[in-house]
């Protein structure tokens, strides 16, 4: 029985270590010290001189710095993407309405009222499946992974 509680407790510490590294992996880093954690890991998998530590960090900081700014182009480039569909959805909604009656503008607004509901409660069952809030969270932050990131 003392086993078995030992072992919970081991599986239990081990767990909850694991959660907590993983929350500070999200944590978002600067280049420098991305480029600092993998050349420590190096080293000491490596056993690196002084000297090649310091030349290691060096590439290490310059291609977290290169990773950093195509990041940041890629963040304004979907932002500008999603503000470009937004202003087409909005002239596509414009010309709809120009051809509509007063009763059906009413009923369309309806539907489109009850629809963007149905929208929100299926991304919030599909948020709570994934474990996620807001839809934020999950593998990866759920960005990052598509056919656009391996460019």
């Amino acid at each position: 029985m003392k086993k078995l509680i030992l072992i919970a407790t081991i599986f239990s510490l081990t767990f909850a270590n694991a959660s907590a590294q993983r929350g500070q992996q999200r944590e978002a880093s600067t280049p420098e010290q991305r480029a600092e954690k993998a050349t420590d890991r190096m080293s000491e998998e490596l056993e690196l001189t002084e000297t090649q530590k310091e030349q290691v960090y060096q590439i290490n900081l310059e291609n977290a710095q290169k990773r950093q700014v195509e990041m940041e182009a890629m963040r304004a480039e979907r932002e500008a993407k999603r503000t470009e569909m937004q202003e087409s959805r909005k002239a596509q909604n414009e010309q709809i309405e120009s051809i509509l009656t007063p009763e059906q503008k009413t009923k369309w607004s309806e539907l489109k009222e009850s629809n963007g509901e149905k929208g929100q409660q299926m991304h919030k069952r599909e948020n709570q499946r994934r474990g996620t809030k807001n839809g934020k969270g999950g593998f990866r932050g759920g960005r990052g992974t598509g056919a656009s990131a391996n460019k």
